[in-house]
């Protein structure tokens, strides 16, 4: 039952990790939302796995309590054949035996109603972590669609510029070609002036 005590503060421990908020050094540091949400799958398989190792336990400790009963029992159907004393003292022994038993296999279904709740609550723990991935997802999803919105205004935007800048080129090099003409303009008037 040590073991299955570890193995369950164990198990505690790392729902704990995944339980705290903001945490980059937690259980899932940097990961994206689809492989978190495949962690908390993983997560719920093993839960089971470790369910269904505590059912083969118990049924392993209900299967030798059984035996020994059924020992303590033909033990007390031998001992009845013997002389009354020795008989009373075997029954004695054998009733405290079984009182003995019946207390431990008590302990064990406390410890088992213990661990299923302690499963479930678990269960639920990993339940509500799938929701909130699920919401994280939405809203990882809502924000990528404003994202994109974004950099469509963003390229618009920038072919805007782009065209305007094509336009400014073209509009510099006209007044340059116009500043050359009101040039050659200018000195044919003062070659005109100087011939009249």
């Amino acid at each position: 039952m040590g073991a299955l005590e570890e193995q369950l503060k164990a198990l505690e421990a790392r729902v704990a990790a995944l339980e705290v908020p903001g945490d980059e050094t937690g259980a899932f540091p940097g990961r994206k939302a689809g492989s978190d949400a495949q962690v908390m799958k993983k997560v719920a398989t093993r839960l089971q796995d470790f369910e269904s190792q505590i059912t083969a336990q118990l049924s392993n400790l209900q299967t030798d309590f059984d035996k020994k009963l059924s020992h303590v029992n033909r033990g007390a159907a031998a001992t009845k054949g013997l002389d009354g004393a020795s008989g009373a003292a075997g029954l004695d022994t054998m009733a405290e035996d079984l009182d003995q038993l019946k207390y431990d296999v008590g302990e064990l279904k406390d410890l088992l109603g213990n661990n299923k709740g302690e499963v479930n609550h678990i269960r639920r723990i990993v339940l509500a972590c799938e929701r909130d991935m699920e919401d994280f997802t939405a809203a990882m999803d809502a924000v990528n669609v404003d994202l994109d919105e974004m950099r469509a205004r963003v390229d618009a935007t920038h072919s805007i510029i782009t065209s305007r800048q094509r336009v400014e080129a073209t509009m510099t090099a006209e007044i340059s070609t116009m500043r050359l003409d009101i040039g050659d303009i200018q000195e044919a008037l003062k070659n005109h002036d100087s011939w009249m």
